[in-house]
């Protein structure tokens, strides 16, 4: 027998409970029907837990002139059960189209209300299900994506559920009809101008004509999708474990061993971890195509919006978006040696004093070749020092040199050294001197 409405809720609430006995509970509230029959199923569960806060949130997009009438139906429903209602006005900025940045300043406002314990429920159900494998379906997605939406997911500091994801649009509507709940309905959603509205209308509907169970059992395939894909992911998290399970350095040789899915696989898992993006299709081919040519000495670069790959001695490097520009060389800041300081390289909080005596002026400069220093008594090119402690060449022109009387004293950034005669601490007061052996 299918579970009613009440008995999701009930279950959904009882699993809240046995996490924390004390959180707060918020309800994505559109005004419309989904998310006003969600927060009465709320409302109503809630008594039984003293300890459970419930809340409210509406997101007021402004994108049509009804979102005031959203605002006003989320709050005569808030009041009518007594719940507390925040309303967040936010700005769409314009980056992939209307419907993913809204999706993206919602999911933004929700981000920043949860506190560590807290769960958001959403209203998605059955037929979003649907509507999601079919949008992503066109979008040409893979296993990841064609599971859909999930029941469950971290959500910033909190939780994301969606407890009714299993039941229908019919059921909603009839208990919506049944307890005499007021809703409001939102004009668009007879459009098609959106791409989920179109699906609603033109796809989905004669679908449903042909087949009635037809969103159940896509419902049914985005599941069965997402089991495959739980297991992708314990496959890629074993192979990145056994590449050496550090994220943003693979290995070449063994990882071009694997076959070209399981490359694919590792690498994003790999981003996952490091929180980067993932390379479009055609970004990732080209990189595993430059690595299975590469050779001992070849240098392979790939980039993509919000991430990028290097290959360095036999070593793939997964990195953020390179968006900091080298300083021009003539660029210089005076510096007391203790004060932190920001530079166009990034903000340094080292302390650099000398062994004896006062503390002098000193002054911040970028690398402009040629620099030496001196450690354990000789004057050592700082260009050796860098391939010596294995400094990446991209990063290489990405130190500070400190200078006193026209004298290089220490250098700062990726390699962090200091001449004989001085001493370097960190933010947390610890020492490193310029001995090409401290650790």
């Amino acid at each position: 027998m299918t579970p009613s409405l009440e008995a999701r809720i009930d279950h959904a609430m009882a699993a809240l409970h046995t996490r924390a006995a004390t959180f707060t509970l918020w309800v994505a509230l559109s005004g419309g029907r989904d998310s006003t029959c969600l927060l009465w199923l709320a409302a109503r569960t809630v008594q039984r837990y003293p300890g459970v806060t419930l809340r409210a949130v509406h997101v007021h997009h402004g994108l049509q002139p009804a979102a005031d009438a959203f605002v006003a139906s989320a709050q005569a429903a808030c009041d009518g059960l007594g719940v507390a209602l925040h309303v967040e006005r936010v700005r769409i900025a314009a980056r992939e189209g209307i419907e993913a940045d809204a999706r993206r300043a919602r999911y933004a406002v929700f981000e920043a209300l949860l506190a560590p314990g807290d769960t958001l429920w959403m209203a998605h159900h059955r037929e979003d299900q649907a509507e999601t494998l079919l949008y992503r379906l066109m979008r040409g997605s893979g296993v990841r994506g064609l599971a859909g939406m999930p029941a469950r997911r971290a959500l910033g500091a909190g939780w994301l559920e969606r407890p009714l994801l299993d039941a229908s649009r019919f059921e909603i509507d009839a208990l919506l009809a049944e307890e005499g709940i007021p809703w409001c309905d939102d004009p668009t959603n007879e459009e098609d101008l959106q791409d989920r509205n179109y699906l609603r209308h033109h796809v989905m509907t004669p679908l449903k004509a042909r087949w009635p169970g037809a969103a159940e059992q896509m419902a049914r395939s985005a599941d069965y999708l997402r089991e495959a894909d739980e297991l992708l992911k314990a496959l890629a998290e074993m192979d990145l474990a056994a590449l050496g399970g550090v994220p943003d350095r693979l290995p070449r040789a063994p990882l071009c061993l694997l076959s070209r899915p399981r490359q694919r696989l590792v690498i994003d898992m790999a981003l996952r971890h490091l929180a980067l993006t993932s390379p479009p299709r055609g970004r990732l081919e080209t990189l595993l195509d430059q690595l299975a040519r590469a050779g001992q000495d070849r240098l392979v670069h790939v980039d993509w919006p919000g991430g990028q790959a290097r290959l360095w001695r036999e070593m793939l490097f997964l990195l953020p978006e390179d968006g900091m520009a080298v300083p021009e060389a003539s660029w210089s800041l005076d510096w007391d040696g203790i004060t932190p300081v920001t530079t166009p390289l990034g903000a340094i909080r080292d302390r650099l004093e000398p062994l004896a005596g006062a503390q002098p002026a000193l002054m911040l400069a970028t690398r402009a070749g040629g620099e030496r220093l001196r450690i354990d008594a000789q004057r050592r090119p700082l260009k050796k020092l860098l391939q010596e402690h294995d400094i990446p060449p991209w990063q290489r022109d990405r130190v500070v040199v400190v200078w006193h009387d026209e004298i290089p004293v220490g250098v700062l950034g990726p390699l962090r050294l200091a001449a004989d005669g001085w001493t370097l601490k960190d933010a947390l007061g610890l020492e490193s001197s310029g001995r090409l052996d401290d650790e």
